[in-house]
């Protein structure tokens, strides 16, 4: 019997550490934040080009997520939903929409992402930062369920932002 319950206990704590993530937390504002300098060559001007035609590109309704357009910086408040963990007939419903912010800062020859200041669309401000603490009474196990969805959105807007610059920039150079 005590060969059961300490199987059970091993079991239990390596699938915490298995369903756990780092996510990445800015020091100052102990806020989930994916941020990264990238060296691109270009000058301001044809950066922010490349960068506000991948915006328009890549979100389906850019005036609606775009709501800071200047030589040096865009700032995007952009959306999309999280679903819940399937039921036992494998359907997934919907749990909301996350709401995040992207900067991105752009200088002579580089720039900047920050993909940060990620809610949870409530009738009041509810920063996904909640769903890590495991000891709040109101924690649930859908929670890391919404935060791999979050990282993997995070990751695949990143990537396709910097897929998209590189890709102008080749074209650009390919066109002499």
């Amino acid at each position: 019997m005590l060969k059961i319950y300490t199987y059970l206990l091993l079991f239990l704590g390596l699938n915490n550490l298995i369903a756990q993530t780092n996510y990445p937390i800015d020091e100052n504002s102990k806020l989930i934040t994916y941020t990264e300098v990238i060296q691109e060559k270009g000058t301001i001007v044809e950066l922010h080009k490349n960068i506000h035609q991948w915006a328009f590109s890549f979100y389906k309704n850019p005036y609606n997520v775009v709501k800071e357009d200047n030589p040096n910086k865009l700032l995007m408040r952009p959306r999309f939903k999280i679903m819940n963990p399937p039921d036992k007939k494998g359907v997934k419903t919907m749990a909301g929409i996350v709401l995040y912010t992207l900067e991105i800062y752009i200088k002579e020859g580089r720039y900047k992402y920050k993909l940060s200041n990620i809610q949870w669309k409530r009738a009041s401000k509810y920063p996904i930062e909640r769903w890590l603490n495991k000891s709040a009474p109101s924690y649930s196990e859908k929670y890391n369920f919404y935060l791999k969805q979050v990282d993997t959105e995070a990751k695949r807007v990143i990537t396709a932002l910097k897929d998209g610059i590189k890709q102008k920039q080749k074209k650009e150079e390919e066109n002499w």
